[in-house]
């Protein structure tokens, strides 16, 4: 099964790198939709969105230090919580990032497969402007890139797994997001899948997210994209097979 990578911690940021297959946790960055092991339906950013978060690593004080400006928070777009619900909407990640609402869309359509509904529930498309070279180099960290061009775009997908059976079940996340008919996001390409490797409980449910890299530099024309989630296991033996193809309006 696919799992997270941990170097960086999960939290109210964007980006979580998976990773394919069997493999032990080695690596974990951070995606936008906070507190995405929760079994709560209801969905709250307690903190600002970011861009990346740091982790017990030596650039966690790094990561934290950025503290906007006062002319950068003199406008009626600025949003100091984070949560960002309306496109022009604004805030600033503690490591330098400003991150801007460009499209946002709630979907709540569903795919079933076996004993699991997924409902995906929020898509947002978000511009992130690096304001310092800390940022540059998380971000880019993040999405296991050598470097990162800014602006650059990032999708966001949060959804909930609905486990509608007796047994508890490890989910592998996401298989692919298709961006279009050339670009397709998955764990090895720029896909970040906080719900990999997490445990859905029997009669349970796990209110989860990813993010992926739309762009860089071009805001994206994006319309719609489709989603497909990858299997379940338990016991280490998949008993959910992959989603169809789901489709998804921005």
């Amino acid at each position: 099964m696919r799992y997270i990578k941990a170097s960086l911690l999960m939290g109210v940021g964007l980006l979580t790198l998976g990773l394919a297959g069997c493999q032990s946790n080695s690596h974990q960055s951070t995606a936008s939709f906070k507190d995405s092991s929760s079994q709560s339906s209801r969905y709250s950013a307690k903190e600002p969105d970011a861009a990346v978060t740091a982790s017990s690593s030596s650039k966690k004080e790094e990561a934290q230090t950025y503290r906007p400006q006062a002319k950068q928070t003199r406008n009626r777009h600025y949003v100091k919580s984070g949560n960002l619900k309306k496109a022009g909407q604004y805030t600033f990640d503690k490591v330098g990032t400003q991150l801007t609402l460009a499209k946002v869309s709630h979907p709540k359509t569903t795919v079933k497969s076996g004993q699991l509904t997924y409902k995906v529930t929020t898509v947002r498309l978000i511009k992130n402007t690096a304001k310092t070279a800390a940022a540059k180099r998380m971000a880019a960290q993040a999405l296991n890139l050598a470097q990162i061009k800014s602006p650059y775009y990032t999708l966001q997908v949060k959804f909930t797994i609905y486990n509608h059976g007796k047994q508890a079940l490890a989910t592998d996340g996401i298989q692919a997001i298709r961006l279009d008919s050339k670009h397709q996001l998955n764990a090895a390409n720029q896909l970040s899948d906080a719900s990999a490797g997490k445990t859905i409980p029997a009669n349970g449910k796990l209110a989860t997210f990813a993010t992926g890299l739309a762009s860089q530099n071009t805001k994206p024309t994006l319309k719609t994209v489709k989603i497909k989630f990858a299997g379940a296991f338990a016991d280490k033996k998949q008993v959910v097979t992959p989603t169809r193809w789901l489709k998804l309006t921005l």
